[in-house]
């Protein structure tokens, strides 16, 4: 049974309003005299113990919604009205909507998730609203186990892992765009590039949340806390801070509509669609791409130093550093091309060469033992191209380095010679060790 209530003023122009309900094809009013607050929580009330009313064998997974979102509503879910409607379209109207609470499991739920459409990230957040509701149900004694707890959702074959942040845009693309704005709302763009804050959270700021090279995230969708849970401080870089300051004053609102208003959730300037056009970005750019393109950006070090995922995650206001490790994986594909497109600076760059950075590096000999190089990067044009190995490409920086090595050993080999008084060794093997044992005793 479907159970619907409303609410509405009464008289018109009281300020008092009353809820109303159909009970058996007949409307009855519920409770009146109410302020418009109290009289949406009686409504939604009032289904969710017409719901548990029905609490009973048989009750189907649609009928039982009806009051799990009642519920979710009143314990101060955000975005209520989504779940609302994503439920109704996809979870209510679906054959598994018809299947009683008590006799669903887990192949009606596989069959159910066979059957969505969508990109990933939408097909996932439709099976938690699913998967949440069975828990619900399962506290209520309707389910001994949820079904869908072990359930998955496979990202199509086309898909990438990164598919929801190819909006991301480049330095150039910035620029772009930025110019693409006109100049009444360029702050607009500018302040949203660069702090990062969720749209909800960027209409909701007030003049009052504004403070010295800061702003305080207070309220974001529905006016309700940022999705956190949590009040944040988020410093300014720069361009934010010159942007805050070309916004002109006319409402509360620090970036108000065109009538001073707060501009509404969910949708962007209405010529966003044309700027992208200008910029000539011709793939598919949200608004909220700008705060992706804000973390990659200063994880990336495109803005100047390269920020941590720590830093990042407390400026975004992440749950968990798990979500900002989401913009890794763009990066990596980006350095990557990045590395494809950079041409080699020297022509072998081998292990011996990464082996020769530092003081304390090993180098093989002619004698094949190894030493530490003591030659400066003078001493290696002092050499000149004659001291290196016949056949060797002076471009090779294995050939330099095997000149330099031979150079020193042979200046060792000379100062053994004039303190001992012996001939300088012969032997292929030697241990240069020793050499430089008797050398240091000489000298001292």
């Amino acid at each position: 049974m479907k159970f619907s209530a409303y609410t509405e003023e009464h008289p018109k122009g009281s300020g008092k309003h009353r809820v109303r309900a159909r009970l058996d094809g007949k409307l009855t009013i519920v409770a009146s005299g109410l302020t418009e607050a109290d009289a949406e929580e009686t409504r939604a009330a009032y289904l969710l113990l017409r719901q548990e009313a029905t609490f009973r064998e048989g009750v189907t997974l649609a009928q039982f919604g009806e009051g799990f979102l009642a519920r979710r509503e009143l314990a101060g879910v955000r975005a209520i009205r989504t779940d609302r409607a994503i439920w109704g379209k996809h979870i209510a109207k679906a054959p598994i909507g018809a299947l009683p609470v008590t006799s669903l499991t887990t192949r009606d739920v596989i069959e159910w998730r066979d059957g969505l459409r969508g990109s990933h990230r939408s097909r996932l957040k439709l099976l938690n609203l699913l998967r949440v509701a069975l828990r619900d149900a399962v506290e209520r004694s309707l389910l001994p186990t949820n079904p869908a707890t072990d359930i998955r959702v496979h990202r199509a074959g086309a898909a990438r892992a990164t598919d929801d942040l190819e909006g991301i845009l480049s330095p150039d693309e910035q620029a772009r765009l930025l110019a693409a704005v006109t100049p009444r709302l360029r702050p607009l763009v500018t302040f949203a590039l660069f702090t990062g804050l969720r749209q909800a959270e960027q209409w909701w700021l007030s003049w009052e949340d504004t403070q010295d090279g800061h702003v305080v995230v207070r309220r974001s969708t529905a006016g309700k806390p940022p999705k956190s849970g949590k009040i944040r401080t988020v410093w300014l870089l720069p361009p934010a801070r010159e942007a805050l300051a070309d916004v002109r004053r006319k409402s509360s609102f620090v970036f108000a509509g065109t009538r001073g208003g707060r501009r509404q959730e969910g949708k962007a300037p209405s010529q966003w669609s044309k700027w992208l056009k200008a910029a000539g970005i011709k793939r598919k750019v949200r608004w909220h791409d700008l705060r992706h393109t804000c973390a990659t950006s200063l994880l990336a070090g495109w803005w100047g130093r390269k920020w941590s995922l720590d830093e990042v995650c407390e400026l975004l206001g992440h749950s968990s550093i798990n979500v900002t490790e989401r913009y890794a994986k763009k990066l990596a594909s980006t350095q990557q091309s990045a590395i494809a497109a950079t041409p080699a600076l020297l022509p072998s760059l081998s292990r011996s060469a990464a082996r020769s950075s530092g003081a304390d590096s090993g180098i093989r000999t002619p004698d094949l033992c190894f030493t530490k190089a003591r030659v400066s990067a003078d001493d290696f044009a002092a050499l000149g191209s004659s001291a290196l190995p016949p056949g060797s490409d002076p471009a090779d920086p294995e050939a330099w380095l095997f000149a330099a090595a031979v150079a020193e050993h042979r200046e060792r080999a000379a100062a053994y010679v004039e303190i001992s008084g012996r001939a300088a060794p012969t032997k292929r093997r030697v241990a240069v060790k020793a050499v430089r044992r008797k050398t240091r005793k000489g000298v001292a």
